[in-house]
């Protein structure tokens, strides 16, 4: 009888071994015992099939850390639902100094959708939304809309004390509708009614008698600020 060719059984030999190290691997897994008659079955009656998963296997353990599909789904999932939820810019006009003119809640928000969200839903759409953004936002109690709104109309200006590395600057804060327009101290004195503002806090109380919430966002001038 002529000797077996060299080589021939080489391949078969090492995917013996690949598969003999693979479940070698998978017995420090704490439920192989439980699995283990199945595993062993599959080995013997499909080792394509077998061979394949253990390549899956070896595939996931060499994705970095902090790598997750489900992470990718619910990136997916938020952008998707920014896109139906908000419509920040539609309808929007910007005035003299780059801040939004007749900023409505419409402009920014679909109000429609989120209406048959709930109070707690619709804090949490807008807190994420906004998170992502450098600005200032909130979520405002209804009780506490009405006594900061009680307080505007007895009191619709204030001056404001913002701590800097030497001392303070003054602002003022001046309510116009329901939005609240703040401007250094030194504008107002130097420009009076003509100081551009520097910032403007947006309330919406569209939702309030609703949902029991306002919605708050804002402008500001980064130059300033």
């Amino acid at each position: 009888l002529a000797p077996p060719a060299r080589g021939v059984l080489g391949p078969a030999a090492g995917m013996g071994t690949a598969a003999g190290s693979g479940e070698a691997a998978l017995e420090e897994n704490p439920f192989y015992g439980k699995y283990r008659h199945k595993i062993q079955e599959l080995r013997r009656s499909s080792p394509e099939v077998f061979e394949s998963r253990m390549e899956k296997r070896s595939e996931v353990k060499k994705q970095p850390v902090g790598h997750s599909k489900q992470g990718e789904f619910i990136r997916c999932m938020e952008e998707k639902a920014r896109q139906i939820f908000f419509a920040e810019g539609l309808g929007s006009k910007t005035s003299k100094g780059g801040f939004t003119k007749d900023k409505t809640l419409d402009s920014i928000l679909n109000v429609e959708m989120v209406k048959e969200k709930s109070a707690e839903e619709i804090t949490q759409i807008w807190n994420q939304y906004f998170s992502a953004k450098d600005t200032v936002y909130a979520v405002i109690p209804a009780d506490k809309f009405d006594l900061m709104w009680k307080r505007a109309q007895n009191c619709p200006s204030f001056l404001y004390a913002l701590p800097r590395k030497e001392g303070y600057e003054f602002f003022v804060g001046q309510w116009s509708g329901t939005e609240l327009h703040f401007t250094s101290l030194i504008n107002v004195q130097t420009q009076g009614e003509t100081a551009p503002s520097q910032l403007v806090l947006y309330h919406y109380p569209d939702l309030q008698k609703e949902k029991g919430i306002v919605l708050m966002t804002a402008e500001m001038d980064s130059k300033f600020l």
